[in-house]
């Protein structure tokens, strides 16, 4: 099967045209195959006007080269000087050629192409052609002597897409053809991807990660373009609204740009998810990290004491006593070992002393080329009123949330007292399960049976990637090796590689998030049902289509 980017179930494109050759190109072309959906672009004409560009479909083969599709869905006819539609009994001129739209949208994605590929004097290696998808027609009759006949995929050809498409390559294959490595790869899609609206470059060797791109809300995409200049900003957005992808797209962004870049997050699973999500390419210029994992670097490079300063049980030492070493290791330090940028996630759990620390790991603090704060107050379950740098000014917010289904979100915003948004189109989704069970043995069974079905080929078919349990804590916990057939595993690493399905603490996995989650769940001992239904709505967030909570009764 090939792979369609964004990553979104093809039902929900709405040209039918598209939606139908989606399908196809989907279910038969084979999955080295990266499918680009309705890629936008910008380009001047002779004039030095902007003008605006669609290419319907993108196909990016390491083999073959690169494809560019334009669809055209309804009956069409081509009279010998122009291009027919049949609407309902009623005939319209197509304003555009679509063979030559196809050609048009081809040489200007190229021209972005070719400057990732300096190094071969600006010719490219591999292959790269066009073709116009009929999904509703069937050729008959003579093409005019502009149109070869391998180029055109009509209803009969896409039945077998996948020859079809290797003939159109064929008809294109250049004398110096080869296949790409897998850094060029990358280099076409670092040309396509800052063009496509800033959707952050996640291209990792995990496989569902990639199913996690989506299509960013238009909010998002107005708040990108309007901040696109503005170097300093809090940005509060409720669970599920995209911020540590955005923060992720900012990081890159500046990076890209030749400034040295933190991005920095509370959680160390988070901070190892970026590390993972972040191209090779970044290494040089951007570095992820956590506070406390920022702090030890920075004192190892100073000779700075950290660990000597205080009780590491006492969070006296993670709150105050760190933040303190930080600075002193700021102040022997040079410029090399500071930054140009700092873009924050998790920003609700800094404690105030944080920001002032952080001051200091600029280059400069006085003029920061670029300070971003992302955050959601809601989720505060370390800091009870948490203060952001006042020189970021009034928050900017992303209140739609784009990951979890739309009961999903419903069920949490009612945790958190919010209204639920969610776009259009998102799909309903199943009502999350709430077991209640009267002891913490029979929860972990219960647990065991949901995994289980969710794992076996036979059920829910899931791989054990896309499964998370999540516990209140694993501090001094015996936690199962396994669910039956299924093993389990508390490492981020081991769970990206499929090696098991991951149990970890619901503290542990804030900022991440899992097709399917399973929770394990005891009632508030202190009594305070506002700050239960924090700890409940950060978790239970978590899950992006199948959500099951077990409430332990003992």
């Amino acid at each position: 099967m090939g792979r369609l980017f964004p990553a979104l179930n093809p039902e929900e494109i709405k040209n039918p045209g598209e939606r139908a050759v989606a399908r196809v190109l989907i279910e038969q072309l084979p999955r080295r195959v990266e499918i680009f959906h309705s890629f936008n672009w910008l380009a001047k004409d002779r004039r030095g006007t902007i003008r605006e560009g669609e290419c319907d479909f993108l196909l990016l083969d390491r083999e073959r080269g690169v494809l560019f599709v334009e669809v055209k869905g309804g009956s069409l006819v081509f009279d010998g000087q122009q291009w027919v539609r049949d609407v309902r009994g009623e005939t319209r001129i197509l304003n555009k050629d679509p063979f030559a739209q196809a050609t048009q949208c081809m040489h200007q994605i190229i021209k972005l192409v070719k400057r990732q590929f300096t190094q071969f004097g600006g010719d490219l290696p591999f292959t790269y052609g066009t073709a116009v998808a009929f999904p509703d027609c069937q050729v008959a009759g003579r093409l005019p002597p502009s149109i070869h006949p391998e180029l055109v995929l009509d209803a009969r050809r896409l039945r077998t897409c996948e020859i079809s498409v290797r003939r159109v390559f064929e008809s294109f294959k250049r004398a110096h053809h080869r296949a790409l490595f897998d850094r060029e790869v990358e280099s076409v899609r670092e040309a396509l991807y800052p063009r496509y609206q800033l959707v952050p470059v996640v291209w990792r060797k995990i496989e569902d990660q990639e199913a996690r791109l989506r299509r960013l809300t238009e909010e998002q995409h107005r708040l990108l373009d309007y901040l696109a200049n503005q170097p300093k900003a809090a940005i509060r957005g409720v669970a599920g609204s995209g911020k540590t992808m955005l923060a992720l797209a900012k990081a890159q962004r500046e990076a890209r740009a030749g400034r040295r870049t933190l991005l920095l997050c509370y959680n160390r699973p988070l901070q190892d998810w970026l590390k993972a999500a972040v191209p090779e390419s970044f290494a040089t210029k951007l570095v992820v990290l956590n506070y406390h994992s920022l702090v030890n670097r920075l004192c190892m490079k100073a000779g700075v004491p950290l660990w000597e300063r205080g009780d590491q049980k006492d969070r006296h030492f993670w709150d105050v006593q760190a933040a303190e070493a930080l600075l002193d290791a700021c102040d022997l330090l040079g410029p090399e070992h500071k930054f140009d940028t700092i873009v924050v996630d998790e920003g609700q759990d800094f404690r105030e002393f944080w920001w002032t620390s952080l001051d200091a790991v600029f280059r400069s603090s006085g003029s920061k080329a670029c300070y971003y704060v992302f955050y959601d107050p809601k989720q505060n379950l370390y800091v009870e009123d948490p203060a952001l740098p006042p020189e970021l000014g009034r928050p900017y917010e992303l209140p739609v949330n784009c990951r979890n289904t739309v009961r999903i979100a419903a069920h949490c915003a009612s945790l958190a007292g919010y209204e639920n948004r969610f776009l259009d189109g998102a799909p309903l989704g199943e009502e999350p399960v709430v077991v209640q069970v009267r002891t913490t043995k029979d929860a972990y069974r219960e647990a065991g049976r949901q995994v289980r079905q969710l794992c076996q080929p036979g059920q829910g078919g899931l791989t054990r990637s896309q499964v998370a349990v999540l516990v209140p804590s694993v501090s001094g916990a015996r936690l199962p090796a396994r669910f039956g057939t299924v093993p389990l595993t508390q490492e981020l690493r081991e769970w990206s590689e499929e090696k098991g399905v991951l149990i970890t603490s619901w503290k542990r996995f804030k900022g991440l998030e899992a097709d399917a989650v399973v929770i394990l769940e005891q009632p508030s001992q202190d009594g305070n049902s506002s700050r239960a239904n924090v700890h409940r709505y950060v978790a239970r967030s978590r899950a992006k289509h199948l959500l099951t909570v077990i409430e332990v009764h003992e």
